[in-house]
């Protein structure tokens, strides 16, 4: 804590021209008189703790979307490998009436 309060000093007795970006943003919330900048009731090791265990439930939010994705994509390839047997017998299928003779047309005399 008491660092902090020797970053305000150091604040106050520096030229505002020769401030890094913490201490401008620092000053800045002092002359508001907002304190969101300073630390109340936490410690680094607690927010640590607590990125840990929202990293660990993304993780397992991302590793069920992932399996549904597989999943899917498992569905539609074999939806996709039926529909290719299905346009590969049609063709098949239109290749030999082409080729076969229809007895049941009546054909045209020469004459």
């Amino acid at each position: 804590m008491w660092n902090y309060v020797y970053f305000m000093v150091l604040i106050h007795v520096k030229d505002p021209t020769e401030y890094t970006g913490p201490e401008s943003y620092v000053h800045e919330m002092i002359e508001q008189r907002n304190l969101d900048w300073f630390p109340r009731m936490r410690t680094s090791s607690l927010d640590t703790q607590e990125d840990k265990t929202k990293e660990e439930q993304d993780n397992r939010i991302l590793r069920v979307q992932m399996e549904n994705a597989n999943e899917a994509i498992k569905t539609l390839t074999m939806e996709l490998t039926e529909l290719q047997k299905l346009v590969t017998e049609s063709r098949a299928q239109k290749h030999r009436m082409n080729f076969l003779p229809n007895s049941s047309l009546p054909t045209p005399l020469n004459p």
